[in-house]
Parts: structure tokens; sequence; C-alpha cells
């Protein structure tokens, strides 16, 4: 029972470290997405000319505005604002990843965004200037203990206050001379609306699109692959261990009750019933294990939520439905392999009167 609960635990667990490494950003890369599609419209032509940078951002910035308020219109959509984008850094204990910092052009657009993403200020102030930015409070954990939280933004940003959300949030305002000039396009939850079409019949190709499909495909993509596939290839390979390791203690414990089958056989019991509560046994087993290993693997994901994730920023699900079918689906197997050793047992077992 020790060992299966063990083993249980082992599962639950490393589906939780997992976790850790993907799910903070899905939580900022693929999550957020459900209420926002980003859009990238080729809004100056290359045959344009102008007299400077400064004229040509102008009117990127102008033509985006004009076609922000024509999306607005269309159904699912609350609102389309302009936007520039820097990267932030996203620290995991297996690797980190690109938070959008989203940089919009007046405090108006600030506030409808952190309306619309249903985040709160919790210290500081809103940005108000060019060059101020608001940060989810995680990334402000995350980046606790070193100075790189900027450091892909250069030193013309500063942040002046810290948010709340189910997100890991980063905006501000634009400084001027910020040339990747997009439209974020605010949409109802779970909106599955697709904007490239209005944009193009507004005149405009589209040069780069994002939903939160789009979004999580990148991810999987940036991350070598589905780690869903890592979970089950290391639960297989750890239940496989566990298989015969098991085994080996069933096969030695079936020869200790040997005797006792063979006693209950002679006293009127006959083969069918010692195998059924041979199986009782088993499966009281693993039902104990099962019980306890849940409890044990939620305490353990709970302490190292607390002392090593949460410290750092990082959100994990404490409780992972997904990691039970793979757990449940080795100790069905073990249900199934122990049938050999068992019917080997009762094929075995002699009355007293045979023995003597």
């Amino acid at each position: 029972m020790i060992s299966l609960m063990m083993f249980m635990v082992m599962i639950y667990t490393m589906n939780y470290i997992i976790g850790g490494t993907t799910e903070p950003f899905e939580r900022c890369s693929v999550a957020a997405m459900n209420r926002m599609h980003f859009i990238s419209p080729r809004l100056i032509q290359s045959e344009e000319k102008f007299e400077d940078d400064e004229a040509f951002l102008k009117e990127a910035w102008r033509r985006a505005d004009a076609l922000g308020e024509k999306l607005e219109a269309y159904d699912q959509v609350d609102h389309v604002v302009t936007v520039a984008w820097q990267g932030l850094t996203l620290n995991s204990f297996i690797g980190n990843w690109s938070v959008d910092c989203f940089l919009f052009g007046n405090s108006q657009d600030c506030a409808i965004y952190l309306d619309h993403m249903d985040a709160k200020l919790v210290s500081g102030r809103m940005p108000e200037k060019e060059g101020e930015i608001v940060i989810e409070k995680r990334l402000q954990d995350n980046h606790r203990n070193d100075n790189t939280l900027l450091k892909n933004m250069g030193t013309s940003y500063k942040v002046v206050g810290i948010v709340s959300s189910d997100y890991y949030l980063a905006f501000g305002i634009a400084m001027p001379g910020e040339n990747d000039v997009n439209l974020l396009a605010l949409v109802e939850p779970g909106s599955d609306i697709d904007m490239r079409p209005f944009v193009e019949e507004q005149g405009y190709k589209v040069g780069y699109y994002c939903d939160e499909q789009i979004a999580h495909e990148e991810l999987v993509k940036g991350m070598g692959g589905s780690m869903g596939t890592v979970q089950t290839i290391f639960t297989g390979v750890a239940g496989g261990l566990l298989l015969i390791c098991v085994s080996v203690v069933l096969a030695l414990h079936i020869m200790d009750r040997h005797n006792e089958w063979c006693l209950l056989n002679s006293i009127g019991f006959s083969t069918g019933e010692v195998y059924l509560m041979a199986l009782k046994e088993l499966l009281i087993c693993i039902a104990f294990a099962l019980v306890a290993g849940a409890f044990v693997s939620v305490l353990a994901c709970f302490l190292m939520g607390k002392l090593m994730y949460n410290p750092i920023g990082i959100d994990i699900k404490l409780f992972r439905p997904d990691a039970f079918p793979r757990i449940l689906a080795v100790f069905a197997a073990l249900v199934g392999i122990a049938q050999i050793p068992l019917f080997n047992g009762m094929r075995k077992i002699q009355t007293i009167d045979e023995i003597e």
C-alpha cells in the first residue's frame, strides 16, 4: 500500500512540477487572448514617402486610430485601441517566456484596458505620462531578486503601479518613437470572432494576427511540443517499473499466503471463493493507496507552491484532474497483471489431505 501510494504521489507531483513549466506562460500569452485579439495591419505601404520618421509614425498612429473606430462597430467587439508593444521576461524554474507589455497612446486607453481585463490597481498609480507602465504583482515578485524586469525595454520606461489580475498584465503609455503600431481588439470573453476579414474590408492587409488558438499553437511550438506528451511518457515509464516491482512483491505475498489458502480450501471454501477474497484484498490495498495518495499529493503540491513557486510569482493549479486518468490507467494495468500470479496461486492450492 505504501509503495502504491508513493507512486501516486510521484506521478501527481511530477505533473504539478511540469505544470510549473508551462502554466504561467499559458496564463500570460494564451489565457489573456480569450479577451483580446492582436492585429498587425499594414498601415503604411512601402511606396509611400514621408518627410521623416516622426511624420511616418504620426500617420501610422492616425490610421490605426481611424481603423480602430470602424472595427468597434462589429458585434462581440467592445473596444479597439491602438497599441505598440515591448517584451518583459517571465522566469520559471525551467525556461522563460516573453510577456507582452502593451503601450497605448494615452491614459484613457490604459483605463479601458484595465477595466476590460478585470484587473485592479493595488498600489501606486495608473500611467499618466509617456514612458510610465504598470505591471501585475506576480511579475514584480518574479523579478524581486534581480534587476532584469525592464532589461528588454531600455531605461526609458519606469513602473509606477502594480495591478492584480488573472493574467500577467503589463501596460502603459508609449514613448515617442515606438514604431511597431498595431491594434488591440478587446472582445467579449470567449468570443470566436475573426477580425481579419473586417480589417481587409477597410483596405488594409493583415501582416500578423493572434487570438487564443494561435497563441496556444505558438506556445506549444515555442516549448518544443506539448507537455502532456511528456507527462504521459513519464507516467508510462514509471508505471512500467512499478508494475514489475509490485508483481515481484505480489508473487512473494502469494507464496506466503499459500498455506492459508490451502487451509481455507480444506475447510470448505471453493477455489473461486478463495480467489475472490484475495482479489478483494488487492482492491482494498489499491483503494487505500488512491485515497491516501491523493491526500498526500495535494498536501505536497500545496507546500511546494507556498515555499517554491508563489514567492517568485508562479501560480500553478493545485488540483490537477488531468493526472488522474494516467494514474488510474496504471493501477488498472496493475490489477490486470496481478491476475497472473493469483491464478497461478489458485492452481497450486491443495487440501490438507493432499498435502499429507
